[in-house]
């Protein structure tokens, strides 16, 4: 985690701007407008407790006030259209990243307050994301480069690729594209036929092209999953989460999404149609499609110049999942899950804002910050630490029904529009097929590969006020003695921890072997004792079949005394006569 010191940077605010939708019919019947929500103008707004909420009761029992008061950047009402929203909010912002800035834009609110709608529109009134789209492409015009060889690389440099991997980007390109059915990409092309050109300016530099990837991922249950994945759309296929890594500079970035070149807003199209088809969405009580995860649908505008990438300007549109309360939209099991993780994100969200929030108060200290306890606020922490500028759209419902809930959203977003510094931000890197660092400039597969004599030398022409050439050499000769003396130490330490892993291996083993041998000596005594208790179960049958047997043949032959006698007295008769 990281300590954010804006002290020294030049201060903007977040602007947080408040949009309100209108009543449907159904909420209407239901009798859901209690003037709840009361705009007063384009930057107050008042939230009237409506019998019945929390809120209220807490009033009534002398505990807080049934009354509230926000002020935003801009409100917007519910009669605001499409076109001016964007005109009074993000065009700016695209005007920025058209000029190599970082830009990052929240839709939040609760769930059913019409978030996806103000990021993606509809068929008649595209949203923000299409107009941000359209203003690219009518900037760049006539400035596209057409090869495939420069590509975004970890979070703010660009790779250099080899015609081998430009093949793979190509074929990957064709793939997921073939997941897009043509009829359905032609149809949702008019999504932009009703936008007019949104930024008035053009490439001021004939020397300059732009290359513009996209990718469009979401944070599920606490998972990343990529949603360019022509993959996803095969039933029961499971879906590979992604993990999120540092790219050594304090810069979260997404290993192993895919960036996808476009050139056109038809491909624009067809990717937001096959990342729609696989975002999770779930129906509830509140809303019959409720958006599961955060999704994140992220531009990056490389500058190119003479074969140098002078710039990698960032755009990202985050349409947050509706925070919820689970007794209201009767979320039980998976729903359940969803939800608390999704409300759990969002609440490190917010510790993060007030954390910037209190460190821009505090100058002398500077607290704890969050951002790694959540993917989302991980991903975009040097967003909010000053590489960029973040302004977040809160939709809300005028419903008294979910009052409570709205109001959380106000008392979040108040906190919102009291961060976030602007800081300029660092040239980015050119990088071959290989990963390794290039010259700007450079050859394809130049890599730079320096000594620390050829650093030196570097070093020396661009400052000779430093150090005399005696004392740098002085200083080099030190730190190599230091650098052998340290490899030899961690040399002897391996050596003793191998050493004492060895002996504890070795008496773990021994100790095995002991312990087996009293087992199986255990083994036999037992088998032994079984082994004589069944010799003399076998002894004993064999006694008592001998003893019925002998039994048996006395029955057999056995004569009563008295014929025994009488046959005796015949004999005996027989014998006299016979004399």
């Amino acid at each position: 985690d990281e300590f954010c010191d804006p002290g020294d940077a030049e201060h903007q605010t977040m602007r947080v701007y408040l949009r309100v939708r209108p009543f449907s019919k159904e909420e209407l019947s239901d009798n859901e407008d209690q003037e709840c929500i009361v705009v007063e103008n384009s930057q107050t707004v008042t939230l009237n407790a409506p019998k019945g909420s929390a809120t209220m009761k807490s009033s009534e029992r002398g505990i807080g006030t049934s009354i509230h008061k926000f002020t935003f950047s801009q409100i917007f009402g519910p009669e605001m259209s499409q076109a001016e929203l964007y005109e009074n909010t993000v065009k700016s912002q695209t005007s920025d990243f058209l000029d190599g800035k970082n830009t990052l834009i929240f839709s939040y609110g609760v769930t059913n307050a019409g978030k996806t709608y103000t990021i993606q529109g509809t068929q008649k009134e595209p949203g923000i994301l299409s107009r941000v789209l359209d203003g690219t492409f009518h900037y760049i015009q006539g400035h596209q480069y057409q090869d495939m060889d420069m590509k975004p690389f970890l979070r703010n440099d660009a790779q250099r690729l080899d015609s081998k991997q430009v093949k793979q980007e190509r074929s990957a390109k064709a793939a997921l594209f073939a997941a897009v059915k043509e009829v359905i990409a032609c149809f949702l092309e008019t999504l932009f036929l009703f936008i007019s050109v949104l930024v008035d300016s053009s490439a001021e530099s004939e020397s300059s092209q732009f290359a513009l990837w996209v990718a469009y991922y979401e944070i599920y249950n606490e998972c990343v999953y990529d949603l360019l994945q022509p993959s996803l759309c095969i039933r029961n296929k499971k879906r590979v989460s992604l993990r999120v890594c540092d790219d050594g500079a304090g810069n979260a970035y997404v290993k192993g999404l895919q960036w996808i070149n476009i050139q056109s807003l038809s491909e624009a199209s067809k990717l937001l149609h096959l990342g729609n088809r696989n975002r999770s969405a779930a129906a509830t009580k509140m809303n019959q499609s409720s958006s599961r995860s955060h999704s994140i649908f992220t531009m990056k505008l490389l500058k190119i110049d003479n074969d140098v990438v002078e710039s990698v300007s960032e755009f990202s549109l985050c349409d947050l999942a509706g925070s919820e309360r689970c007794n209201k939209t009767k979320t039980i099991n998976e729903r359940l899950k969803e939800a608390g993780n999704i409300n759990n994100s969002l609440l490190i969200l917010g510790k993060c804002l007030t954390a910037l929030r209190n460190n821009q108060a505090e100058r002398t200290k500077s607290s704890y910050i969050p951002f790694r306890e959540s993917k989302l606020t991980k991903l975009f922490q040097t967003i909010f630490c000053g590489k960029g500028r973040a302004s977040m759209i809160v939709n809300i419902n005028q419903c008294a029904s979910t009052y409570d809930e709205t109001l959380h959203v106000m008392k979040f977003s108040a906190v919102a529009k009291q961060v976030i510094p602007e800081r300029p931000l660092e040239s980015p890197c050119l990088v071959g097929g290989d990963g390794k660092p290039l010259r700007n400039g450079a050859s394809h597969n130049q890599t730079l590969n320096l000594s620390d004599e050829e650093l030196l030398e570097e070093e020396d022409e661009a400052d000779e006020s430093l150090l005399p050439q005696n004392e740098l050499l002085s200083m080099i000769e030190n730190l190599r003695t230091k650098l052998l003396a340290e490899r030899k130490r961690n040399l002897v330490q391996e050596m003793e921890i191998r050493k004492e892993m060895g002996d504890a291996m070795l008496q773990q083993l021994m100790e095995s072997e002991e312990l087996r041998t009293r087992q199986i000596e255990e083994l036999k005594e037992r088998y032994q004792d079984k082994l004589e208790n069944t010799f003399e179960m076998y002894k004993d049958a064999i006694k008592e079949h001998a003893y019925q047997s002998a039994m048996n043949n006395l029955e057999d032959d056995y004569v009563p005394l008295d014929e025994f006698l009488a046959e005796q007295e015949k004999v005996e008769v027989s014998s006299i006569i016979e004399l």
